[in-house]
């Protein structure tokens, strides 16, 4: 799908989207070719931005027939907003791309022009580069395994010839194995696990036997720091940077700190830019 033809659909989201919690004027909830006029001409005596009169000049005026931007809208032809109107309805799919512009512009769509939301988008879904034989993940898992090797018991028998030489190497060998189990065993008592709960991180003991989760060896920091932000329409411009979000599947959650996703844990998070907690700080709320 080409740039454009994604700008020209969450366009139309927006639209409806505002029509549906009554945010339009209410010119444009009823988008007759005449209201449409009457709004424009609107928005031009409150004052356009360079940009949004240079779309308004483009649609209006592209002959350059008249000198004032005000009589041009004027004296527009209703007729010729009929296709506005279509494409507000739905009737069609397809309209011309100063259309879908123009439309931004009445709706209040951002970011806009459209120059300025493809860059906004092509930062938002850039993927960064990773090194995979440098990049970690956060929290090694704890597997099933792991617990088998740290309950072996350091008795186990080892068959050794009885030459003093091997009498003793057998001996370090055993040595090595209680240190490990013991370094092993004691790292778990005193930090001990953590599993996600769907919002943050819980300690619970390694030993616990709990169906459908992934203990994680804990780490404190995100223990007490890491949380899933669940209340999204709070988050406001002072957040750019300071919070972290994923966008998986469409679905786009926020978090109080960076790394990994908690359980799509090979996917970073990535610093939230202004557009993106504008475009999802609601999405959340929403489905509430």
């Amino acid at each position: 799908m080409f740039e454009f033809d994604i700008f020209r659909e969450e366009v139309l989201k927006d639209y409806n989207s505002k029509k549906d919690h009554n945010l339009l004027a209410s010119k444009l909830e009823a988008p007759s070719p005449a209201n449409l006029r009457n709004y424009a001409l609107q928005l031009y005596h409150l004052g356009l931005s360079s940009d949004d009169t240079a779309i308004f000049q483009a649609y209006f005026n592209a002959t350059n027939k008249y000198e004032d931007l005000e009589k041009a809208i004027k004296k527009f032809d209703l007729g010729k907003l009929k296709s506005i109107q279509n494409f507000l309805t739905g009737a069609t799919k397809l309209p011309d791309e100063e259309i879908v512009k123009l439309v931004a512009v009445l709706i209040n769509f951002k970011p806009r022009p459209f120059q300025e939301w493809r860059e906004n988008w092509k930062k938002e879904n850039a993927t960064p580069a990773v090194d995979e034989n440098s990049a970690l993940p956060l929290h090694e898992p704890l597997k099933v395994a792991d617990h088998a090797a740290l309950n072996q018991s350091t008795n186990t028998a080892i068959k050794i010839n009885s030459s003093p030489r091997n009498i003793a190497i057998g001996t370090s060998i055993l040595l090595a194995l209680g240190t490990m189990t013991f370094v092993g065993v004691n790292q778990l008592k005193s930090d001990g696990c953590m599993y996600w709960n769907g919002e943050n991180y819980v300690a619970i003991d390694c030993q616990s036997k709990m169906e459908n989760i992934e203990l994680l060896l804990v780490n404190e920091d995100d223990l007490k720091n890491f949380r899933k932000i669940t209340r999204t329409d709070t988050l406001t411009e002072k957040q750019v940077n300071k919070v972290w979000y994923s966008k998986i599947d469409e679905q786009v959650e926020f978090f109080t700190q960076s790394g990994n996703h908690p359980v799509e844990r090979e996917r970073i998070l990535k610093p939230a830019t202004w557009y993106m907690i504008k475009k999802y700080r609601n999405s959340q709320v929403e489905k509430e």
